[in-house]
């Protein structure tokens, strides 16, 4: 030949492997596109100016997934796997520790550090972190473990630290309602006391920091009370004794022959305890607060669980669900279902001065004091049900018009490119009057509930008025006493109606409650993504075994990314009986070719495991990150430029990404306009602003929030075609081992498909886009997967693979 390398897999060049290609299993079609058995890949490991990159090399030491999954209850110990790849001659070691994130050492694991040592030939070693199980319901926790201070080798710069996932299997808010939740939220309803209590209990237990403070509101609410009953003694003896010049009061003077000082004493013994009480009031505002602290546990956990749900669970809470559940109804509960028990123990606690007092005074007159709870507890029993089931259809009619409103936002282009906004609007009108019908059943049954309480306080008041008139005239009952008494009823009605109001409250917090708690216990695919990696770890273990026979070492690098027997029933390639059997060598790149709707979008899913087959398997090391750029660009709205830019590379790396590499990269794909560097440069600025702890005048703080505001106008300014090499330039920032593209060059025009075909190859080669070559070796071999159309042969000079996916199956064929 020309003397110069093919452009395969950089992998069997640095390790002079022969990697399988075509699984043995399942045959190929005998078509043109004949299947290899085996191939020999020759690497080329030369950079932009045809010099191979310097370099040893050595061994690196990672760990064997980013992620490790771990059942609480099941899991005594999570065992935790770090590979080690290179010659694998002499010994090396690193240090590993726990570092708490959302799971806290000595509540969900313990914390363990220690030294692993790996011996000659030796490519993985394990040790154990000790898990913690409890009775409490947790959403998945989670903690970090990192690796250091390495010794005869080097530490991977993406892989030197990894996440522990504690599944929860308890329930929430109690493991006493697990049966009732997987009946439903109906179900709910009808233990809505049960589940009040057991949230309570929860939330007083199990949210930081709640417990004591909980406490000690309910101590300092009774100073309100003592002060409440002080102002009762004022105001009887103040008519009684101080005002009162007809009897022979002068002895009972708080100061001894002086009304005046003594009312001014007893001005004195009204006022000054407000200002303790303002000083409590204060104390609880700014340190005992406890709204923001359950909101916040409540609304993290809750997003947490809804990011891990499977597509099932996912198709229950609709988004605007979510949005409901976490800024309406998640305050709601915090704020009707727990904190509203403080004033309710503020006010039994002064019901019970009103009733000693009535005791002490007019025995007889304590009457209401058991009219009230008991007409109040019967009322709200009898209508328990009606107020439950009119609660859940108006949340049901206030989530479809938020629905309708989503929908419009959605699908705005259509609506306006097909002139139908008169259309939509009177769906939204016929959606708003049948909402209006269930708001106005509620508006009735609120308003009969709420006559109840003040009808029995003016009943009570009247008769009091008309019985102990006459004692008064009798002189059996002072008339301090008796205006005192009248004034006592009208604060035991307000009292009550509080209650009655507390009550009431508590009750309708028992819709969103059921609502959030079927919410918190719905699937997440934890479980699936678990057993999906022990099957891998057992597969690569066994693989490596078998390959060590023959080539004398075990190396990661080698696993091929296979499919073995996969079958997908809805996809013309994938639904033949036997499967799609297949595999592609670490270090190259696949194209897959093939007319539309043959399934090439379904096999890419499938290789990002962003899809579930219907039967057989997907094989790849767990050591290898695998990331799909989908068709369709997609934007995270409050990043900015900057922030969208280098997403999931920012906080996963030893250093943070270099500007110069992702000013390069976008260059390279002619991103590099004026005002795209101004973003850049801006928002950088803006952040360092941020991480700058220094105090903000309003004005500078209204001009940030103003530039907040208009972060994302950025992304109306990119053309469909920027739109999509921004997310190609993402990609390549992040630079992950296995790279999927769904069709990237398909819509480019010459100049741009050429340039992005270029940086697929570099990617290859250089194990990474304008990485530096110097630290070749230590990177991990890249992968591309890339799919196209049928006049997609321009493609075919960079790819090494080429996988034909049609009606009849998936034929693959070497082009290099």
């Amino acid at each position: 030949g020309s003397g110069r390398h093919s452009r395969g897999s950089i992998l069997a060049m640095a390790l002079g492997a022969r990697l399988p290609f075509l699984g043995a299993q399942q045959p190929m079609s005998t078509n043109r596109y004949s299947p290899l058995t085996e191939v020999t890949v020759t690497p080329s490991a030369r950079n932009g100016n045809g010099v191979v990159p310097s370099g040893t090399a050595g061994d690196t030491v990672q760990f064997f997934t980013q992620t490790f999954y771990f059942e609480e209850g099941v899991d005594a110990n999570a065992t935790i796997r770090v590979i080690r790849l290179g010659p694998l001659k002499g010994t090396c070691s690193v240090k590993y520790t726990t570092q708490e994130a959302s799971a806290l050492a000595g509540k969900k694991f313990e914390h363990t550090e220690g030294v692993l040592t790996f011996g000659p030939g030796e490519s993985n070693r394990a040790f154990e972190v000790p898990l913690i199980d409890d009775d409490d319901f947790d959403t998945t926790l989670e903690f970090d473990i990192i690796l250091q201070d390495p010794q005869n080798c080097v530490i991977d710069s993406e892989m030197w630290h990894a996440r522990v996932m504690i599944m929860d299997g308890d329930t929430f808010p109690a493991n006493k309602l697990k049966d009732t939740v997987e009946v439903g939220e109906e179900a709910l309803h009808k233990v809505g006391f049960t589940l009040l209590w057991e949230f309570i209990k929860f939330t007083f237990r199990h949210v930081p920091t709640i417990w004591w403070k909980s406490l000690l509101m309910l101590l300092l609410a009774q100073l309100g009370n003592a002060y409440y009953y002080l102002t009762i003694v004022i105001r009887v003896y103040l008519v009684d004794v101080c005002l009162n010049l007809h009897d022979d009061t002068e002895d009972q003077l708080l100061v001894q022959g002086s009304r005046a000082n003594t009312a001014l004493l007893l001005g004195a013994a009204w006022v000054l305890p407000n200002f303790l009480l303002t000083g409590v009031d204060y104390f609880q505002m700014a340190v005992l607060e406890m709204g923001y602290n359950i909101r916040f546990f409540l609304r993290v956990n809750l997003f947490r669980k809804y990011l891990n749900y499977t597509d099932e669970s996912r198709k229950e809470v609709p988004i605007q669900d979510l949005k409901t559940s976490i800024m309406d109804d998640i305050p709601d509960c915090v704020a009707n279902g727990y904190l509203i028990l403080f004033d309710l123990a503020s006010s039994l606690g002064k019901i019970g001065i009103v009733a000693l007092f009535m005791l002490r005074k007019h025995p007889e007159s304590a009457t209401p004091l058991l009219i009230y709870p008991a007409a109040m507890f019967c009322w709200l029993g009898a209508r328990y049900n009606t107020r439950i089931k009119l609660l859940a259809k108006t949340g049901e009619g206030e989530s479809q018009t938020m629905g309708w409103l989503l929908h419009a936002d959605s699908g705005y282009r259509l609506i306006t490119d097909y002139k139908r906004r008169g259309f939509v609007v009177r769906k939204f009108e016929d959606v708003l009057k049948q909402q209006r019908k269930l708001v106005m059943e509620l508006k009735y049954f609120t308003f009969y509930n709420d006559l109840l309480m003040p009808w029995i306080t003016i009943l009570a008041v009247g008769c009091y008025i008309g019985s102990a008139g006459k004692t008064v005239v009798e002189g059996l009952l002072s008339l301090g006493s008796f205006l005192a008494t009248i004034n006592v009823y009208k604060d035991l009605g307000d009292r009550f109606q509080g209650i009655y109001s507390g009550l009431e409250a508590l009750i309708e917090v028992v819709e969103p409650l059921a609502g959030l708690t079927c919410q918190f216990n719905l699937a997440t695919d934890l479980p699936a993504r678990k057993e999906l990696l022990l099957h891998r770890e057992k597969y690569v273990l066994a693989w490596l075994r078998e390959n060590a026979k023959k080539e004398g070492t075990e190396n990661f690098d080698a696993v091929p990314l296979a499919l073995k027997e996969v079958t997908v029933e809805h996809s013309p390639s994938m639904g033949a009986a036997g499967g799609l059997s297949v595999e592609a060598p670490q270090g190259s790149i696949v194209h897959v070719v093939g007319p539309h709707d043959a399934g090439k979008g379904t096999l890419l899913k499938l290789l990002s495991d962003a899809g579930v087959p219907d039967s057989g398997s997907i094989y790849c090391s767990p050591h290898i990150r695998i990331l799909q750029v989908a068709h369709e660009p997609i934007f995270i709205e409050g990043l900015g430029f900057h922030g969208n830019l280098v997403f999931g590379v920012s906080e996963n790396t030893l250093v943070d990404p270099d500007p110069k590499r992702a000013r390069n990269i976008l260059r390279r794909l002619g991103l590099d306009k004026k005002w795209m560097e101004s973003e850049l440069a801006h928002q950088k600025l803006h952040k360092e602003s941020d991480d700058d702890d220094t105090d903000k005048s309003e004005e500078e703080e209204e001009e940030e929030e103003q530039e907040d505001d208009a972060d994302d106008s950025w992304i109306a300014k990119l053309s469909s075609s920027e739109k999509k090499r921004f997310q190609l330039a993402r990609a390549f920032l992040y630079s992950p081992e296995v790279l999927v593209l769904h069709r990237p060059v398909d819509e480019l025009d010459t100049n741009l498909r050429d340039r992005v075909l270029a940086l697929i190859r570099e990617f290859v080669d250089q194990r990474g886009v304008e990485e530096d070559p110097d630290k070749f070796y230590s990177r991990r071999p890249r992968t591309v997967f890339f799919s196209g159309g049928e006049l997609s042969q321009h493609s075919e000079s960079i790819a090494d693979y080429q996988w034909r996916v049609t009606h009849t199956g998936v034929h693959a064929r070497r082009l290099r």
